[in-house]
């Protein structure tokens, strides 16, 4: 197996990220006006070569941002703060449906209400697709075996094709 991983924004200091504490809006508009045409090309380059079949693009993060501003003191601030209880994360090609949309929120974004998909699953469902079985992929360490998906994870069948 061969991996790329390309990374957007982030550079801790730099005005160029998705970290956006202040300015979302402007930040956020930034960073898909830089990065919505190199996927749109990525995606349809892979598919034209024939190789979306057998290439897993996932485009991903590791938290969303609250429904509401961030506020400093009792000043309101014109950004987000962090929230690991609900955020998108999407997938491409090696046996995924297409155009499906899984899971979702309350009205706002809050937290996830209808079929939550938990890191332990996203890896299972991720690890299957690159035809890992993660119940067998371990590691030892302290004296026991552990592995990435601890003893939970189930493989997201409703968007497999």
């Amino acid at each position: 197996m061969r991996f790329v991983q390309l990374w957007s924004g982030g550079a801790f200091g730099a005005d160029q990220r998705w970290d956006a504490h202040d300015n979302v809006t402007g930040n956020h508009t930034r960073e898909a006006r830089r990065i919505d045409r190199p996927l749109a090309g990525l995606l349809k380059d892979l598919r034209q070569r024939g190789m979306l079949d057998d290439t897993l693009v996932v485009f991903n993060t590791e938290f969303g941002r609250t429904p509401f501003v961030q506020s400093d003191g009792d000043k309101l601030g014109s950004g987000r703060d962090h929230n690991p209880e609900t955020f998108t994360a999407w997938m491409a090609g090696a046996g995924l449906k297409h155009g499906l949309s899984y899971g979702s929120s309350d009205e706002v974004g809050w937290k996830s209400t209808f079929d939550p998909v938990s890191v332990y699953d996203f890896h299972a469902t991720i690890l299957h697709l690159l035809g890992v079985d993660h119940k067998r992929l371990t590691y030892y360490h302290n004296g026991i075996q552990h592995r990435l998906t601890d003893v939970h994870g189930t493989v997201i069948r409703k968007i497999l094709a």
